[in-house]
């Protein structure tokens, strides 16, 4: 049973790449400390003299697990750029998809033209890239720093200063409605880890919010934004699951 918690905690410290390179490495260790607590029951020790000799010959689990982690490095950095681009790529598919949706029944609803919605389409990739960005931006600060409420924003708030030159250069004369966006989808994603009941949904309208009041309409023909609001709220929702989605999936590496 001690070599199993010698095991158990390597793996746990080590943080290995996948279930399979955890039960090889696992197997590996375990045949290590059978053979080696073998060896030292031969010689006629027992169990309170095993488990001190296997701790001084074997090393500390701590030594152990990082030069696991270290051999292993570069597998783990492959998967999580491929986890994080997947999930990237999912996230803003779900995006594209709710806030088309969105704009289709208010399209339909209001007896507006289809073909008008579509030929701003190429304006609405920046409100997509930014609702994305937001969410995913808010969500990363969480995995890089979980246990820290005033560094977990850090990532979110220089990612927006970046999107705001980028935009203010591209797009200045559109660029308050991409921004606002940006800001409600981060604000969204931080206030759904706030355990009360919808709160999330004023994370995503008071930025929207501010921009009105400070640019005025950020829609033609609309003074505060509803449907983008709408838009936003729902694409939140969806963003929430699709995170859920993929901690079960790779539960060993988001854990």
């Amino acid at each position: 049973m001690h070599l199993d918690r010698i095991v158990s905690r390597i793996i746990l410290v080590a943080k290995l790449p996948g279930n399979n390179r955890r039960v090889e490495a696992s197997e590996e260790l375990r045949t290590h400390l059978e053979d080696l607590a073998e060896e030292v029951r031969s010689q006629g020790y027992g169990d309170e003299a095993l488990n001190r000799i296997v701790r001084m010959r074997f090393g500390k689990a701590e030594e152990i697990a990082g030069a696991f982690a270290s051999v292993y490095a570069p597998e783990r950095l492959a998967r999580l750029i491929l986890q994080s681009a997947m999930f990237v790529t999912a996230s803003t598919v779900a995006v594209v998809m709710v806030i088309g949706a969105v704009q289709l029944i208010a399209a339909i609803c209001t007896a507006t033209s289809v073909v008008s919605i579509l030929r701003g389409i190429h304006e609405e990739v920046f409100g997509f890239a930014a609702v994305t960005a937001g969410y995913c931006s808010a969500y990363a600060g969480e995995r890089l720093f979980p246990t820290s409420l005033t560094k977990a924003p850090l990532l979110s708030a220089t990612l927006g200063v970046c999107l705001a030159a980028v935009f203010g250069w591209l797009v200045p004369q559109h660029a308050a409605l991409p921004l606002a966006a940006f800001a409600s989808a981060a604000a969204g994603r931080v206030l759904q880890r706030v355990e009360i009941p919808f709160v999330w949904f004023a994370g995503t309208a008071l930025p929207l919010l501010m921009a009105w009041a400070l640019f005025g309409p950020l829609i033609s023909g609309w003074q505060f934004p509803w449907l983008v609001w709408v838009g936003l709220t729902v694409s939140c929702k969806a963003l929430r699951e699709i995170v859920r989605l993929f901690e079960r999936l790779f539960v060993e590496d988001f854990a």
